[in-house]
């Protein structure tokens, strides 16, 4: 099989100037056609103003636009009440957006 691939010319320069393949994906248009898609080169982009703090079981970030709170607790880790950790790492959490916040 063969295709055409569209490729943005930013990233085709990168691409001829750094010798180096590019991650991304590829989205199929129809039998013959395909557009690729980068991925950013240091993982995920970071929104202006981006700033976070990790907690013992998550993370809190903040930007100038949002505020995300993230918690994963293992039901089985030992010594661990799962409400007490949401209780203790929001208050931590929203301790932290109010530094941020009155930056």
């Amino acid at each position: 099989m063969e295709i055409i691939l569209h490729v943005s010319d930013a990233d085709y320069r990168d691409l001829m100037a750094g010798g180096r393949r590019l991650r991304g994906s590829i989205g199929i248009l129809n039998a013959k056609e395909a557009t690729f898609n980068r991925h950013h080169q240091d993982g995920r982009p970071q929104a202006p103003g981006y700033r976070f703090k990790e907690l013992t079981h998550g993370r809190i970030s903040v930007t100038d636009e949002r505020v995300r709170l993230s918690l994963s607790i293992d039901r089985k880790e030992a010594d661990v009440c799962a409400s007490e950790c949401i209780y203790v790492e929001s208050a931590a959490a929203s301790r932290f957006v109010r530094g941020e916040v009155n930056k």
